[in-house]
């Protein structure tokens, strides 16, 4: 764990650094204190050899008195004497009583003792080991030939026993001392890594907190011990305002993008080349919830994407599911000059598609409704101007069906004249008291000729004590008139058709229900259309009707602020309910001309 920390790195160097540097310090001093301790010694000893040798070439009087006080200076030392004569044998002035203890002979070699005769001073140190001492002592020994007047030149011999013979102690202060410094330094060397790292370790813990969104976290800066740490936090904090402010300014654009996305009537998707979804708004997903495959993209999308990808060029299709019909345009996306994905624009079409069906339906319809009789008009009048017709009977035949055809066409320009108006807004509704019951029974003795004539059964259904209303009453005689009229021709012999008149609170309830075949209820929000035919194989003249009928009662209903309704059920009959206020407000934009 250390090593992967700046500060036990930056502390490990130091100490480190610091330790060689002690190690090789106290080497050296000690190498150094060793060698001058032992030059030192030497040179006393030398000293004193030279000082004994002086007094020995003195009188016998003042030799003896010098020696003693030389010894009894010595033994205070440690330090020994042995005086040889030219035979090698000793003189009876060393009386140190340890001198017994090491025996010159033990430390001074006949090799060596030749060299000095011969006249070379000779000065040698080593360790021994004492008789009564549990650890070795050290030797220094200094042999040199000295000259007596009258006398053959001998051998004088002075040795010192010291306990440190390499100045150990000082060394063991040395190492003393570089322990100190070494621990000194680590307790310097920590905290001047803290000192240093602990900025960076705060940058490091911003950093972390920054990855996890806190774009507000600044660190502390001390102003006054500028240095390079303080400038790099200043740097950071610098940095770290800029990233919130640029991070504030990508979130405001991300929300406006994504408000532009929510209010958009378009669907957009993006793409990436995985055929994974990255962003989509709330009319794309709807789009995207009419596949409930597992799979990330529907497979209309997959083909799509697949084709922009291979040609780099944008595809626009329409694509049909669950009766509703969507307009795609996919584009590519670029990442430099490579396609990294596409972006779709999804528009629901169905009613835009649903129009477009429904004019060319009603083209074809009207062109169908009037070339009947325009044809049968044609037919007759050329039949006239021929003279075919030879009788007054037949003339007359033949003027009733030119007239039963024009009146025919008129009433399907009236009717599309009446609608074009309704769907412009433009409907004149004269709001008066109007008795229900009366208009009910007048429907009825209008269509009981017709019922009888098709022999189907109708009847009049009506709650008792019903209010007055007020209606505009020729617009919803109108309604009645055309339901009833639809409900008769679409219902087989022996069927029946009601009329009922309920109240329900402040609101009319007016219901036409028939016995017929019904309508599929794929037709049932298509039957208030323009020219709409639920029965396919059914044709106009059949019916007698032209197919506008439902679209002017949905019209003229919805003038009076009411509803219009219907329910069906196929081979068991269709239901049209009219819900109406008891008291109709007059609109007065809808009675502008």
């Amino acid at each position: 764990m250390i090593l992967r920390s700046v500060v036990g790195k930056l502390w490990l160097t130091i100490i480190v650094l610091v330790s060689l540097v002690l190690l090789l310090l106290s080497l050296f001093l000690s190498e150094q204190v060793g060698s001058a301790y032992m030059k030192d010694q030497e040179q006393s000893l030398i000293q004193l050899t030279d000082d004994i040798e002086k007094s020995l070439s003195t009188s016998q009087s003042d030799q003896t008195e010098s020696l003693n006080q030389t010894l009894e200076a010595a033994k205070l030392f440690r330090t020994y004497m042995v005086i040889l004569n030219s035979d090698g044998s000793t003189k009876p002035l060393v009386t140190s009583p340890h001198a017994s203890d090491i025996k010159w002979t033990d430390i001074f070699s006949a090799n060596q003792l030749t060299k000095v005769m011969n006249g070379e001073r000779l000065v040698w140190h080593d360790s021994i080991q004492l008789a009564d001492e549990e650890k070795s002592k050290g030797i220094i020994l200094v042999a040199d030939p000295y000259y007596q007047q009258g006398a053959s030149p001998g051998v004088l011999v002075i040795y010192q026993i010291k306990d440190d013979l390499g100045g150990a102690k000082i060394k063991e202060w040395i190492f003393y001392s570089a322990l100190i410094a070494l621990i000194l330094t680590t307790i310097f060397a920590f905290f001047l890594s803290t000192r240093i790292t602990q900025p960076l370790i705060q940058m490091k813990r911003a950093a972390e907190r920054m990855a996890k969104g806190e774009f507000k976290i600044r660190i502390p800066v001390r102003i006054h011990e500028w240095d390079e740490i303080t400038s790099l936090g200043i740097t950071f904090n610098r940095m770290a305002a800029q990233l919130e402010d640029s991070i504030h300014q990508l979130s405001q654009e991300k929300e406006q993008l994504a408000s532009i996305l929510r209010s958009m009537s378009d669907g957009v998707i993006t793409i990436d080349k995985y055929k994974k979804v990255i962003l989509s708004n709330p009319q794309a997903d709807r789009f995207l919830a009419l596949w409930t495959s597992d799979n990330d993209l529907p497979p209309p999308l997959t083909d799509f994407l697949k084709r922009v990808m291979e040609s780099e060029e944008e595809v626009v299709e329409d694509v049909s599911k669950q009766d509703t019909t969507w307009a795609i345009v996919m584009a590519p996306l670029y990442a430099g000059e490579q396609v990294r994905g596409a972006v779709a624009v999804l528009r629901d079409v169905t009613g835009k598609r649903r129009l477009e069906k429904l004019r060319k339906d009603f083209v074809a319809n009207v062109s169908h409704e009037l070339r009947t009789p325009l044809a049968m008009l044609q037919g007759y009048s050329e039949a006239l101007l021929d003279d075919i017709a030879s009788t007054p009977a037949d003339r007359k035949e033949i003027a009733q069906v030119i007239n039963d055809e024009s009146q025919r066409m008129s009433r399907l320009v009236r009717e599309l004249l009446d609608l074009a108006r309704m769907e412009a807004g433009h409907v004149q509704v004269f709001i008066d008291e109007v008795e229900v019951t009366t208009l009910v029974r007048r429907i009825e003795r209008k269509f009981s000729t017709l019922a009888k004539e098709e022999n189907v059964q109708l009847r009049v259904e009506m709650s008792d004590a019903l209010p007055l209303v007020y209606w505009d009453e020729d617009k919803i005689e109108q309604v009645l008139t055309n339901l009833v009229d639809n409900a008769i021709r679409h219902t087989p012999a022996s069927g029946s058709v009601c009329l009922s008149v309920t109240v329900q609170s402040d609101r009319i309830l007016l219901a036409v229900a028939d016995t017929g075949n019904g309508i599929p209820e794929e037709d049932l929000p298509f039957v208030f259309e323009r020219f709409y035919k639920a029965d396919k194989a059914r044709t106009r003249g059949q019916s007698g009707g032209t197919g506008l009928g439902l679209s002017i009662v949905k019209h003229l209903v919805r003038a009076h602020q009411g509803e219009v309704t219907v329910k069906s059920q196929v081979g068991r009959g269709t239901t049209f309910t009219v819900s109406l206020p008891i008291q109709a407000k007059r609109d007065e934009a809808q009675d502008e001309m």
